[in-house]
């Protein structure tokens, strides 16, 4: 926006022109569009932004499949970071020339351990042995033991906590999603309750998803504060961890 800088000086863009503050005028330079879309010189840019471009759809169809879960556990830099893996996973595609390189579940391995929540650890805060193994239709999580009192590094205030497990099968050429549903969840417990033994909890699909698609589970805790009856998130949700344990 153009502004004056004295009786008669104008500094900046009227009209397409454009006036200097060293009081020079030239015309507003034309959009370079064009150039981008066709320029030899600009192919790699062009490269560039169409795979950046993919990521970024890739990072927001894996997000919005597991709202529930990240809206408990992320940070302020989690769609940049997921894009950036995203990206990583893309320059993966050995078959596609580059621009037109896409994702490959055989590929996915780079998201394997991705925190959602940067400033919390699952490392630092789950000390219980789990696995996660998929067969067919389900996505299992299996936890041999898990005594609260020594194997979970709850904030001080918590009185509950939850242990996070869900699954989503991803289509990522149509960009679309598919939920696992858990059906009997180990819901929340308090923190000085008794310890488990030989859990398992199985996320299910309507139908094995397709070979071609992405198959992600994520394992988290979320911590809570009992007052009055009711659960309240503690921290505002900012210590509870979530990550990418099972990928196929």
């Amino acid at each position: 926006m153009a502004r004056q800088t004295g009786i008669l000086g104008i500094q900046g863009t009227v009209g397409g022109l454009v006036f200097s503050k060293n009081g020079n005028i030239s015309q507003k330079p034309a959009s370079n569009k064009a150039a981008f879309a066709s320029a030899p010189s600009r192919a790699r840019t062009r490269e560039n932004a169409a795979e950046f471009g993919l990521a970024a759809n890739y990072s927001k169809l894996l997000r919005d499949s597991l709202r529930v879960a990240i809206a408990a556990a992320s940070d302020s830099r989690v769609t940049s970071r997921l894009t950036a893996k995203m990206r990583e996973v893309i320059g993966l595609d050995d078959t596609n020339d580059r621009g037109q390189r896409v994702f490959d579940a055989t590929n996915s391995a780079p998201l394997l351990g991705f925190n959602f929540n940067a400033g919390a650890g699952i490392g630092q805060t789950m000390y219980f042995p789990y696995e996660v193994t998929g067969a067919g239709a389900d996505v299992t999580m299996t936890i041999p033991a898990l005594n609260p009192a020594s194997d979970i590094a709850a904030p001080q205030g918590t009185t509950h906590f939850e242990v996070v497990f869900a699954a989503s099968s991803l289509d990522m050429e149509m960009l679309t999603y598919t939920n696992a549903v858990v059906a009997a969840p180990l819901g929340i417990l308090a923190v000085n309750s008794l310890a488990l033994a030989n859990q398992a909890v199985v996320a299910s699909f309507p139908v094995a998803p397709a070979a071609a698609n992405l198959v992600v589970g994520v394992v988290g805790i979320n911590f809570y504060q009992q007052v009055n009856g009711k659960f309240y998130a503690l921290n505002n949700n900012s210590t509870n961890p979530l990550a990418i344990e099972y990928v196929a």
